[in-house]
């Protein structure tokens, strides 16, 4: 008790020191940001009766509640990094706040700390700026989540690769090291090793018909905080995710531009990157919307309208879509990880943001060159790190606190680095590439003056950079007092050397962000067939419900049956809910209709030449494949799977993912995945994906083996009991 009203007394002491600080120097009163929740000042931040007050460049208080300390006060060295100051105090202090903390991540100046090494934290905050600020700790942590030549995909969902695959995400911190060190040695390493991994992911998850990736979305890898809740590892798997699909496009644009200072033979790549490309602009497009969907719903042209802020920035960054972060659902206190939010789901990436979403977004729109999202972004980005004195895993998206949240952590090095990032790619607006760093600032008019940038280590230069005014366009560029029509550096210069950057000062016109207001989807509804009609539950606020017949639009209604539902051949049905702001649930679990006629169930063990249980185990060091045959009652096209067991982990997390060949007629039809369902779990049975094969009247003959590439994370364990084969004829 004693202990509270000190703390009160404290905070009391801080607020009046902080308003006697602000009369004393009127400077400080010009507002940079306002809003309704929080305004933001040259030298300190306001949400309601807290403030954050930056003294210096070194140290900042704050009276927000629930700190372990209400003072942040620089105790580190910090030569050896560039260093930032500007005209606004509390730019600066967060400046060096941020990069305090990746510092104190760093182990003997060579790797980062154990928690850190993540191959999906790695990969982003690599992007973001670690592998600016400190190459050689970049390097030597990547390699730390590489095996047998091939990147490691961090666990997740149902034994994670290929269910997961955003490792490829590490390609672009390795690519940013080389184009900031040109270390060749390293150059020739990554390669084989990005190669060897996208090749993999091609035999597994790329899709030759529709042009996609399957798998999980980047990031977001605990299923029902962005899945409906019905969705297992394997349907998850069958989906097509937005951000996956562009973290795809620029591994095999890394691995493109690699080859060719390498000369090697990249065709192949060039092709599956082009038509990926299409077909993320034309596949994930939704009606009415301006952004791309979440995600797309295996088979059928069904797309989740829900914006995914992290695959949509990215997309701007990398030059797969342009101009549409003014279209990305935002929220007052910043960009959520996607919107509209799910119901009944705890806070993690549900109704969560992230800072290093945010400075991707940030980043997205400098790149867009739009002042008016570039301020209400760094606002956003400075107001928590600010307020909170560290750099917060995550924050609500409903009143910007920090609590509560599933997981909360402090002083996160992928904050830290997305931190960071808003003074390189933003402010700076530095862009590497193989032949020279670009400059591309990006200054709000409330940000007017000068912001400097020195030691600036570039290859064998050390840089003084200077960017004076506001604007989104430069007006002049001098290097060492000469002017240059275009704002870049070659990489081979040497030496030390000053950069003077004059913006345009002047304030463009009609630009656009999308604030909407904080809003969760119907609830997803269930759906059943009984007495020849479907039937679903009613889902509270919703005014309507959508029917989808194999992935068409059957009719819309109010009511909570379809009667007479007639079938021939099979079909599947599935329903959404729509409320009165037109907001859609998740599509309900898919329910097939079939005859009896249409399926075959076949007992895996009966192709065993020794039949010693009543199933088939399948295991790595296995010497021969295993091979079955079926015998279609007519030509046609039919839906193939296998009921299997994977008792090896949870289905929330691990690396015992199995996967095998699947061939057909020595044909080669894709690999057959087998999720995690529970640790020692070895009798609950599943369905693994499907299949959709041409069958010849007669015997239709299968093998199942292990190549290389069906190596899961672990390595060792990769083993899968199969109960049955079904076969299911659809015409």
């Amino acid at each position: 008790m004693q202990k509270s009203k000190q703390n009160h007394h404290i905070l009391f002491i801080l607020v009046l020191l902080s308003i006697a600080n602000m009369f004393a120097c009127k400077s400080d009163n010009n507002p940079i940001f306002q809003s309704d929740q929080f305004n933001i000042y040259p030298n300190r931040v306001e949400q309601g009766e807290f403030i954050a007050i930056a003294k210096n460049k070194k140290e900042i208080n704050s009276s927000y509640p629930s700190l372990k300390s209400n003072k942040w006060k620089l105790k580190r060295s910090l030569f050896h990094y560039p260093s930032y100051q500007s005209n606004h105090e509390i730019l600066n202090a967060i400046y060096n706040l941020s990069l305090e903390e990746i510092d104190r991540k760093i182990l003997n100046d060579s790797i980062f700390s154990k928690e850190n090494i993540t191959s999906t934290t790695l990969g982003y905050s690599g992007m973001l700026s670690l592998a600016i600020l400190h190459p050689k700790a970049c390097q030597n942590s990547l390699m730390q989540r590489v095996k047998n030549d091939r990147i490691i995909q961090d666990a997740g969902t149902g034994g994670s690769w290929p269910i997961s695959s955003d490792r490829l995400i590490w390609a672009t911190a390795a690519w940013d090291t080389y184009k900031v060190t040109g270390d060749t040695d390293w150059l020739r390493r990554t390669y084989f090793i990005i190669k060897n991994s996208i090749d993999d992911d091609i035999n597994l998850i790329w899709d030759y018909h529709s042009h996609l990736f399957k798998g999980e979305a980047s990031f977001l890898n605990r299923q029902e905080q962005s899945y409906p809740k019905w969705m297992s590892p394997t349907d998850i798997y069958e989906t097509y995710s937005l951000s996956n699909q562009v973290v795809h496009h620029k591994a095999l644009q890394i691995l493109i531009e690699m080859g060719n200072l390498l000369g090697k033979d990249i065709q192949k790549y060039k092709h599956i990157s082009e038509a990926l490309k299409k077909s993320i602009n034309s596949k994930f497009k939704i009606e009415d919307k301006k952004y791309l969907g979440q995600f797309r719903y295996n088979k059928y042209n069904l797309v989740s309208p829900h914006s995914d802020a992290l695959g949509e920035s990215l997309a701007n960054i990398w030059d797969v879509r342009e101009n549409s972060v003014e279209n990305i659902p935002i929220h007052q206190f910043g960009v959520a990880c996607f919107h509209p939010q799910i119901p009944n789901v705890a806070n993690y990436h549900n109704n969560r943001i992230w800072p290093f979403v945010q400075a991707t977004w940030n980043w997205a729109a400098a790149e867009n060159k739009n002042t008016k999202a570039v301020l209400w972004g760094l606002a956003s980005s400075i107001r928590s790190t600010a307020l909170f004195l560290n750099n917060k895993r995550s924050y609500s998206i409903e009143n910007g606190d920090f609590q509560p949240t599933e997981n909360d952590s402090n002083e996160q090095l992928l904050s830290a680095s997305a931190s960071i990032s808003n003074f390189l790619h933003v402010l700076m607006g530095m862009k590497i590439t193989t032949e020279e760093l670009e400059f591309k600032p990006v200054i709000p008019r409330e940000f007017k003056g000068k912001q400097v940038l020195s030691n600036f280590k570039y290859n064998k230069a050390i840089l003084h950079i200077e960017v004076l005014g506001f604007g989104n366009k430069i007006s002049s560029f001098t290097f060492d007092g000469t002017p240059y029509k275009r704002a870049v550096v070659p990489k081979n210069i040497e030496g030390h050397h000053k950069i003077v950057i004059k913006m345009n000062n002047e304030i463009p016109i009609d630009e656009k962000i999308n604030v909407v207001e904080h809003l969760y989807l119907p609830e997803t509804p269930s759906l059943s067939y009984k007495n020849n009609q479907l039937q679903w539950n009613e889902i509270n606020n919703a005014t309507h419900y959508k029917v989808y017949q194999n992935g068409e639009l059957l009719l819309e209604t109010k009511d909570k049956h379809m009667v007479e539902v007639n079938f021939t051949n099979p079909v599947e049905f599935c329903i959404q809910a729509v409320d009165s702001l037109n907001q859609h649930s998740f599509l309900s679990k898919p329910v097939l209709l079939y005859e009896s006629k249409y399926e075959k169930l076949i007992e895996a063990e009966a192709f065993l030449s020794k039949r010693i249980s009543s199933f088939v185990t399948l295991k790595k060091t296995d010497k021969e494949p295993y091979y079955f045959q079926v015998k279609a009652s007519r030509d046609g096209n039919y839906k193939l799977s296998f009921l299997y067991a994977n008792g090896n982990g949870d289905m929330n997390t691990g690396d015992k993912c199995a996967s095998r060949s699947l061939w057909q007629n020595k044909g080669y039809i894709g690999s057959i995945v087998f999720p995690q369902r529970g640790k020692g779990k070895w009798n609950e049975y599943g369905y693994s994906n499907s299949f959709y094969v041409d069958l010849k009247k007669g015997y239709n003959f299968f093998k199942i083996s292990f190549e290389e590439f069906n190596n899961n994370m672990n390595g060792e364990r990769n083993d899968v009991r199969i109960d049955k084969i079904k076969l299911l004829r659809l015409n």
